[in-house]
Order: C-alpha cells, then sequence, then structure tokens
C-alpha cells in the first residue's frame, strides 16, 4: 500500500515526524528576544558596493595582488591566477553571484515541468533520504536538513545594480497572503509562501584533503575556494530543479536570502568559530554553505554539539595570525562590533571591516584563519582520537593540551614552498 504524504500537522509516530527535542542554532546561541531579522545591506560583502569608503578600501586588493604577482611572491604565479580565473569563468558562464538573490542559477521560478504523476507520496523521512542522494548526485560533499527558523532569512536582500535594499516577506504577513510561490513584486519585495518551512544545507570543500589550505594567505588559496563555488553553483541549480520536479517550490541561495551559518548549524553540519565560520567536525571551516529553502517536507537533522565552542574558548590559534586583529581573544557576546554583526546572539564577533583590510594588505580573501584552525585536517583516522574526547569531555586543560600538540606537530607552519602545490 502507497504511504500518503503528511504535513507536520497531521498524525504522524516519532518514527517518521522526527518529534523528539531538537537543539536548534537559536537555542545554542541564546538568541535573545530583542533579535532582530539581519539586513544584508550591512554585511561586509555589500557595503563595499555601496560605502563609497568601503568601495575605494577595496579597490586595493586587486592593486595589491599586481603587485605581489610582479614581485613573484609564492602562492601569486601564473598557475594560482589560471586556478582562480578558470574557477571564476564556470560562475560567469552560469552568471552566479554568491550575493545576489533569483539571478540566473539562484532562480527564485523556473519553468522547469514537475513529473506528470504528480509529487510522490512518500514521508518526511524517505524524501529526506531522496534529497541526500540527489544531493550527492549533483556534486555535495555533506548534506543537512533544518526548519526554516524565519530569524535567520534577511530582513532585506540587498540589489548590486540598484544599491538599495528591498524587503523579504512571507505569506502569512498582512498585504502577502495571496502568494503562494516564491516571486520578487514590482516594488522590489521578495514574498516566500508560509508553507515554506524546510531547508536543505549544501557544503563544498575546497581544496583535497588539506592542500592548498596551507599555502594561505595566496592567490592560491583563494582559487580553491572559488572553486568550491564554481562546484556549488551547479549542485544548487539541480538539486533545486529536482525539487521543482517533485511537484514542490525551492530557493536555492549561496550567500544571499538567509544567513548560512545558522541554517547549517540547524542542519546538523557544525557550529560557529571563534574565526567566525562555521567548524564542521569532518573538515573544519575548509567548506563553502548554499542552502535550498523549500515546502517538500524533510526530516530535520538538529544541532549537534561537538564541543566546538569550549575548544575554541581554549584554542585561540587564529588569533595572532590575524593581523589587523579582527578576531577577539575574548569571550563571546550578544553585543555587536558595528552594523555587519547581529545583535541579541551570544558568540564571538568579527570585526569585518578590520578582516576586509588584512584582505586587501595580502592581496588575497586571505583564509589565514582557516589554515590555522586546529579544525582543518585531513581525512586521517587518528584525528578521530581527539574529536571524540572534544566532543565527549569538555576540559579546557585537555582542549589546551591538543592545541599544544596541534602546535607541536607544526600544524599551520608556513614553510611551504612555490610549487609544492603542483608536483
Amino acid at each position: 500500500m502507497k504511504l500518503k504524504l503528511r504535513t507536520r500537522t497531521e498524525s504522524q509516530s516519532p518514527e517518521d515526524s522526527n518529534t523528539k527535542k531538537r537543539v536548534t542554532a537559536a537555542e545554542m546561541y541564546q538568541v535573545q528576544d530583542s533579535y532582530v531579522r539581519f539586513n544584508q545591506k550591512d554585511h561586509m560583502g555589500s557595503q563595499m558596493i555601496w560605502d563609497a569608503d568601503a568601495a575605494e578600501e577595496r579597490a586595493k586588493l586587486k592593486v595589491k595582488q599586481r603587485h605581489l604577482m610582479d614581485k613573484g611572491r609564492h602562492g601569486f604565479d601564473a598557475t594560482s591566477w589560471s586556478l582562480d580565473s578558470a574557477a571564476n569563468s564556470l560562475l560567469n558562464l552560469m552568471d552566479f553571484s554568491k550575493n545576489r538573490p533569483d539571478s540566473r542559477a539562484t532562480a527564485w521560478q523556473t519553468k522547469v515541468e514537475p513529473a506528470p504523476t504528480g509529487r510522490p507520496k512518500t514521508t518526511a523521512k524517505e524524501a529526506s533520504q531522496i534529497v541526500r542522494k540527489a544531493a550527492h548526485l549533483f556534486g555535495a560533499d555533506q548534506v543537512g536538513f533544518a526548519d526554516l527558523d524565519r530569524r535567520w532569512v534577511y530582513s532585506h536582500y540587498f540589489d548590486a545594480e540598484t544599491k538599495k535594499d528591498y524587503p523579504i516577506k512571507f505569506s502569512d504577513e498582512p498585504g502577502y497572503e495571496q502568494y503562494d510561490q516564491p516571486i520578487r513584486l514590482d516594488d522590489g519585495t521578495r514574498v516566500i509562501p508560509k508553507e515554506m518551512q524546510h531547508v536543505v544545507v549544501l557544503l563544498h570543500e575546497w581544496g583535497k584533503d588539506v592542500e592548498g589550505t596551507e599555502h594561505a594567505p595566496s592567490l592560491l588559496t583563494e582559487g580553491l575556494s572559488t572553486l568550491a563555488y564554481a562546484r556549488m553553483a551547479p549542485t544548487l541549480w539541480m538539486l533545486a530543479e529536482f525539487i521543482r520536479g517533485l511537484g514542490y517550490n525551492a530557493i536555492p541561495a549561496a550567500n544571499d536570502t538567509g544567513l548560512s551559518i545558522p541554517m547549517a548549524v540547524d542542519a546538523g553540519l557544525g557550529q560557529l568559530g571563534r574565526h567566525g565560520l562555521l567548524i564542521n567536525p569532518k573538515v573544519g571551516a575548509r567548506c563553502r554553505i548554499s542552502k535550498i529553502i523549500t515546502d517538500l517536507p524533510l526530516e530535520a537533522s538538529g544541532a549537534v554539539d561537538s564541543g566546538i565552542t569550549e575548544f575554541c574558548n581554549a584554542c585561540l590559534r587564529c588569533v595572532p595570525k590575524c593581523g589587523t586583529g579582527a578576531i577577539t581573544k575574548g569571550i563571546r557576546s550578544f553585543e555587536p562590533l558595528d552594523e555587519s554583526n547581529a545583535t541579541g546572539v551570544l558568540s564571538w564577533k568579527v570585526d569585518a571591516k578590520k578582516c576586509m583590510t588584512f584582505q586587501n594588505r595580502v592581496g588575497t580573501t586571505c583564509s589565514t584563519c582557516v589554515r590555522m584552525c586546529s579544525w582543518t585536517k585531513p581525512p586521517r583516522r587518528v584525528y578521530a582520537i581527539p574529536r571524540f574526547f572534544i566532543r565527549n569531555f569538555r576540559w579546557r586543560w585537555l582542549n589546551k593540551s591538543w592545541v599544544w600538540l596541534d602546535g607541536a606537530f607544526g600544524h599551520g607552519k608556513f614553510d611551504k614552498k612555490a610549487g609544492e602545490f603542483w608536483a
């Protein structure tokens, strides 16, 4: 007998509905009632477009990059340049922007025809298994599922062409009840149907094992990071089309539409690190995040506490190598440093302006903090031992011991020579 597709409001067994208590990112980071949705205009990547001072500062990066290439600096040779350019060429071909919603490769609607047999009759658990398999087939390295927490959706998206921000609304808000498909209105407002309550979160690693990461900060490392986006773009596009083929709505997004890190935390894919990046227990911060908001019922994973917060409290390895002090050595706080930080969330706040200044100084998007992070490790079984203790024993002295061993074995040491990557 075929199973009927059921929504979360209908009667389900605990096995089908995954009704056991799940921890959320909002609970893990003690989000205050005063929290308001973040405006994408305040993101440093957007400020570089509409703020003249930030744009002028960012222009220094390419100048510095050319200077380092002329000097023959390690990681700024022709092969590094070509790697980054080749990865960017695919993004340009697909008209893919990391920060722009509803572009060609992240369209909120398409003309794809849903399956003539109609929506599949399946449970949320079965649908999750199908989507996970499809995501891996299309190129994702890791996949997680979450219930959509609207707090992580931007209050406004930023349009780079008009240099203005426009609201993102839901169809259960007054004046938008008639919309049952994601849409952009004539005044620029975007509307997400209230039924779109689920999120698929995808991770794409950059580099193989940790190669390339060891060369940060260089154009070589930036090229591998760009390559992760180039791998992400077709995966995101195809998976969104796959979901639409099943008869459901899908909003694919990279850094646009909403905050990627808390969605990834909700999907069980990691925790927030001191350096302001997602730390995935398997690959550390060496990954890029994308997501798809959908009305396809999926089985949420729930946030997973892997002991990363306690470890970051003890570690501090990323702090001294940040040349402008953008990463704090202090405790987590609810208070933002400036408008580029979300307020009302207990987290380490990274100074985005200082981070940008250091990127301009080294001529790339840097990633030194990823290089130094103790979670940036190749996939070897031996690392399962410290991860087990970090996850199950939150002792500061033990975490300090792992950090000391990490340094003693030379992790993150700046000793790479030109040409080693291509050998």
